[in-house]
């Protein structure tokens, strides 16, 4: 019985899996292999608009008036006060960005818009990371969650799989730990960077 539900563990994270690993090697693939698409500068939208706010002169409320007002979406970048006084803002989400420079007199905003091209939105799937960009936003977040979760069940019983199968074990014991061991020296390695 418990071999049977482990078996179907097994087999419903890998077609999870299959779907969320494919997009990320295709999109990392495209972010190696530069000239498969072409490498566009996004097209670019500027409006300078006047700014219509009497509230708290504070960076969550400038945001979330930019975001009600103009209709920002993305994940919020942390804000910046520049030194002329101005804020700025900039919001990320794959395909589009927003920067809103609020003049230092609070009176007028200067939204620029990006639009990307395929190859950069991809870029930009892949790259994906956090909460707090919108609804879809989020649910693909959720997705990413959702497939380290399902990674981890997905080995998990597949080496209790292997171990259930198989009479002899130490090969297989040699190369898990050997995974383990590049795992840790990769880990590592990357933590002594600068």
């Amino acid at each position: 019985m418990l071999y049977q539900i482990i078996r179907r563990i097994h087999l419903y994270t890998a077609f999870f899996l299959l779907s969320l690993v494919f997009m990320y090697f295709a999109t990392g693939y495209l972010m190696i292999h530069e000239g498969l698409l072409a490498n566009r500068d996004p097209e670019k939208k500027t409006r300078t608009l006047r700014l219509k706010y009497k509230g708290e002169k504070t960076s969550e409320a400038y945001a979330a008036h930019l975001e009600q007002a103009f209709g920002l979406e993305g994940k919020r970048q942390p804000p910046q006060k520049r030194e002329d006084g101005s804020w700025r803002f900039a919001y990320f989400r794959p395909g589009t960005s927003y920067e809103a420079v609020i003049a230092a007199a609070g009176d007028s905003v200067r939204i620029t818009e990006s639009r990307e091209h395929l190859r950069r939105t991809l870029t930009g799937f892949h790259r994906l990371h956090g909460y707090g960009g919108g609804l879809v936003y989020d649910i693909w977040a959720v997705c990413y969650d959702l497939a380290s979760a399902a990674l981890i069940l997905f080995t998990l019983s597949g080496v209790y799989l292997w171990y259930k199968l198989t009479r002899r074990h130490l090969l297989g014991w040699l190369l898990l730990l050997s995974s383990f061991g590049l795992t840790a020296v990769t880990i590592g390695y990357l933590l002594t960077l600068p």
